[in-house]
């Protein structure tokens, strides 16, 4: 499977466990840390992924939308900060109306997040990258995992 369909799948996955983490949170806090901790692995996994994307395809500064790349991988700390501030909270205060507006905000984010990729950096590299960049972004993504 080439790169971006691996990204395409993780993005999927990762949407599926935002729901699941959403639900687990409306039922209680029995679930919602064991929830959240695999969701703050997951991401930091496809974020490394990604990372290596972005970062031989943003090689010798060729993307004439520069601010994408580096908007893109931005919102990538500002999420991975978010969950663990959210991780903190929820295990020192439980679920309240501080820690339910926060995890919207991050939903929010990480949603547009993942749609910018799907419809403006995937497009992006499948015209830019060649076949031989594609098979060093699939080898560092298996190095990932």
């Amino acid at each position: 499977m080439n790169p971006h369909d691996l990204l395409a799948a993780d993005h999927q996955s990762l949407r599926k466990q935002a729901e699941a983490l959403r639900a687990a949170m409306e039922k209680g806090p029995k679930t919602l840390p064991r929830e959240l901790d695999a969701f703050q692995k997951a991401l930091q996994t496809h974020f490394k992924k990604e990372d290596g994307y972005c970062r031989v395809l943003d090689d010798d500064k060729r993307v004439a939308d520069r601010g994408l790349v580096h908007q893109l991988r931005n919102d990538h700390a500002a999420v991975v900060f978010t969950v663990e501030s959210l991780a903190i909270r929820l295990r020192k205060n439980g679920v309240n109306p501080d820690w339910r507006g926060r995890f919207d905000n991050l939903m929010k984010l990480f949603l547009a997040h993942l749609d910018q990729e799907d419809q403006a950096l995937f497009p992006l590299g499948r015209k830019t990258l060649s076949p031989a960049e594609l098979e060093t972004i699939a080898a560092h993504m298996k190095s990932c995992e």
